[in-house]
């Protein structure tokens, strides 16, 4: 008796040393994005975006959110190109799975 396919991906360490770098990728280029949009935003935007608080708490906050918002899109993308690999091979969401047992 077979319990496992050796082809099924897992998570693992893997999946998690890489969910880690590119969450460390992300906080880096997000916070040069910050860096450099939030004083042409605050110029442009109400006066209470140039109090120095306000400023630090976007410059912490900023890079945090849009992490969220890149691994929202990153999921979505990925969810998206797995229906249709189902979609190509003929196996719809409806159709019966094997349970995995381990």
């Amino acid at each position: 008796m077979k319990l496992r396919s050796h082809s099924k991906r897992r998570d693992g360490c893997g999946f998690l040393v890489l969910t880690c770098l590119f969450s460390c990728l992300f906080l880096v280029l997000n916070s040069v994005m910050v860096v450099r949009m939030y004083p042409v935003l605050a110029a442009l935007g109400p006066g209470v975006l140039r109090h120095r608080g306000v400023e630090q708490m976007m410059m912490f906050v900023g890079p945090v959110l849009l992490i969220f918002v890149e691994w929202w899109l990153v999921d979505t993308i990925v969810d998206g190109l797995g229906y249709v690999g189902l979609r190509r091979t003929g196996r719809g969401p409806t159709s019966p799975r094997r349970p995995d047992i381990r």
